[in-house]
């Protein structure tokens, strides 16, 4: 039989395949994905568990005339290449091409920008409403996994659009995973709901038949009414989501395309909430994914080399991790790993928190369903007893992280930088306030490729303006281990350690023995333009130093460590004898550490002839390789060797006698 994918332009021309050509189709679409996520890396297990739900969907319904709204939308790729992205599929997370989840500028089949869990429902029940109230004869259908179902926005979406009883389909996409394995009640209630039959279609048949039945099958039908709902509490443990105001399906298989469409179809006319349960398999139809869907949610060049071995974990095992309590060394050790090897900040979390674990038994760790991301995997496998999945539910793990202090152990709270917004009122209110110590871990903090969803280029904003914080940003392996023992000592601060996705760089150690709150540190002594540079821009700093060294421009660098106490200090005596201070962060320009640096700047009137902040301006950046948004946005260390050169000519250092200098400690 001939391609069918290039036959696909449009959804409409679903319509005109036959069942074969269709499952055809999806066997087209599981092999372009393959090949264009093996080139430039993305989601691939979630994506090709949903080929067979996304060809049916857009089957049997008319979007967008309908509405179709995604959850996290990172298992979107059969969605493109059916709504006529297929040609520029090869540019799939490449900078200036088409993105890894949905992207309203690209295209009309997608009604928001979604990367984070949860949302669906609630946004899709919004839609609804203003479609009924305008009085538009529009179906809405919010696909939702069964990891984010089990968010807390979700269930009161849930409960919301029981309440409301709109025109709204919920398609529950149950592949018993998230990122890692599910974890929490619900889905040890979807493993029961998986075991039982189909309530909704029994019931159906049982309806049929009766009604064939001459003179005595409406009153036996009639008389069956009074038995419904011991009925359903024996078919459908719990009914949930029946007692939430929504009729409930399933459980069906969602790789059967000729059931999915039967039933979609069946659903289509219904005109109030349905939750339609489906099973689907993560990695479906290429067998190293479905095997190991954690290794296979998101990767690249995975074609080449299937029999490279698995590195994540499937699991906990038993070993409990019940050490005496060793009080921590000081904040001079040096880093647990070698700073020579090219690792991550991930890596280096990781060894860090196994060795601090080893000593001291109040240490705990929490994330939100994303062990694997931030490296917490071997962590949950040694110490069982100490590690604490709240799954998509940064808000009650912000919280949760607070009572565990209160009841005097020491969490660490590891959460990328763009979920942890999230959490904030959580941190504001069950955290700073309580004056209860949590130590974030940021990770991702910066630029990533997955885009305007996902850079965490916010967070020195949004906490350096909480009381009781502390927040510092390491240069290296090495001084990320002082950082997180500094943490440790803390007893009534969140403090917060933020760190890029990125390779640990090769800086020179560090001559300052023991890391002290508030103190930054000089790594080179140049002459008019000072670099003060804020965690991952450190490394920036120093090359671009390095550059111009060459030209013969001479500038100081400095690592500023924190951003919350800045070192009162080392500004005044910068602002002695240079005339230029350049603040350099991978954050937001509004409110982040170049703002700080002003703030302080303007409270002890301390003068320089120019401060110029670089870091990220004022737009949602795209998606793409970290290093080319970088240099796109000129906070690469060329765009900062350039930045200088445009001031070192023209710079004067204006006389100390002309200045106002305040006196500091």
């Amino acid at each position: 039989m001939p391609d069918v994918l290039p036959r696909v332009n449009h959804p409409r021309d679903l319509k005109a395949l036959s069942l074969d050509e269709m499952r055809q189709l999806a066997g087209e679409i599981r092999q372009r994905i393959m090949e264009v996520v093996n080139a430039n890396g993305g989601h691939l297990g979630s994506n090709l568990g949903t080929v067979e739900m996304t060809i049916a969907l857009h089957r049997v319904f008319d979007f967008p005339q309908d509405r179709l709204v995604w959850d996290v939308s990172h298992q979107t790729y059969p969605h493109k290449l059916i709504t006529g992205r297929k040609d520029r599929f090869h540019t799939l997370r490449t900078f200036g091409g088409i993105a890894g989840f949905c992207n309203k500028r690209e295209s009309i089949f997608d009604l928001f920008d979604a990367g984070h869990a949860g949302t669906a429902v609630s946004l899709g029940l919004g839609v609804a409403a203003a479609d009924h109230f305008f009085q538009r004869d529009s179906k809405t259908v919010a696909v939702v996994g069964d990891a984010s179902i089990a968010a807390g926005m979700a269930f009161e979406a849930l409960n919301h659009a029981g309440e409301l009883q709109r025109n709204l389909l919920v398609v529950l996409n149950d592949n018993k995973m998230s990122i890692d394995v599910s974890v929490g009640a619900l889905s040890k209630y979807f493993n029961k709901i998986r075991t039982k039959p189909i309530y909704q279609d029994l019931k159906k048949e049982i309806h049929e038949v009766l009604s064939k039945i001459p003179l005595v099958g409406k009153k036996m039908e009639d008389g069956l009414e009074h038995i419904h709902e011991s009925l359903k509490h024996s078919l459908v443990p719990g009914l949930l989501f029946q007692e939430l105001g929504f009729n409930y399906y399933g459980p069906v298989d969602g790789h059967d395309l000729e059931s999915l469409i039967d039933i979609l179809e069946d659903l289509k006319g219904i005109k109030r909430p349905v939750l339609l349960h489906t099973l689907t398999v993560k990695g479906h139809g290429y067998e190293p994914a479905s095997k190991n869907p954690i290794k296979y949610h998101a990767l690249k060049n995975f074609l080449a080399d299937d029999s490279t071995p698995e590195n994540t974990a499937d699991g906990l095992n038993d070993r409990n991790g019940s050490e005496p309590h060793v009080a921590p060394a000081r904040n001079e050790a040096k880093a647990p790993v070698d700073a020579k090897k090219k690792v991550t900040y991930s890596e280096v979390f990781k060894e860090t928190m196994h060795t601090v674990a080893r000593k001291d038994r109040r240490l705990v760790a929490v994330t939100a369903a994303m062990p694997g991301g931030t490296g917490l995997v071997e962590f949950a496998k040694e110490f069982p007893s100490r590690y604490f999945d709240v799954g998509i539910a940064e808000q009650h793990g912000g919280a949760f992280a607070s009572g565990l202090a209160y009841g005097g152990l020491r969490p660490v709270f590891a959460v990328y930088s763009t979920f942890c917004q999230r959490a904030y009122d959580q941190i504001i209110h069950d955290t700073c306030i309580q004056e209860n110590s949590v130590i974030l871990c940021l990770d991702r903090a910066g630029l990533v490729e997955d885009g305007w969803t996902h850079h965490g280029v916010f967070d020195i904003a949004y906490l350096r303006c909480i009381p009781n914080t502390l927040l510092m940003a390491p240069r290296d392996a090495e001084e990320f281990a002082r950082m997180f023992y500094l943490a440790l000592e803390q007893t009534s601060l969140l403090v917060a350690i933020r760190y890029p996705k990125a390779t640990i760089p090769t800086l020179p150690h560090s001559k300052d023995p023991v890391l002290r709150i508030g103190k930054a540190e000089v790594l080179r002594r140049g002459e008019g333009i000072a670099l003060h540079a804020y965690g991952s821009m450190v490394e920036e700093a120093w090359h671009a130093a390095e550059i111009l060294e060459k030209e013969g421009i001479s500038v100081t660098v400095v690592n500023a460590r924190f951003a919350k106490p800045l070192d009162e200090g080392l500004l005044h005596d910068l602002s002695l004898d240079h005339h230029t201070l350049i603040t350099l962060e991978e954050h937001a320009l509004h409110g982040g550490f170049g703002s700080a640096v002003l703030e302080k700047l303007a409270d002890l009137e301390i003068s320089f002839s120019r401060v110029i902040r670089l870091g990220i301006p004022d737009r949602f950046q795209t998606f793409g390789a970290r290093e080319r948004i970088m240099a796109e946005i000129g906070i690469d260390a060329k765009g900062i060797a350039e930045t200088v050169r445009r001031h070192a000519a023209t710079g004067t250092i204006v006389p100390i006698s002309t200045r106002s200098i305040a006196a500091v400690r």
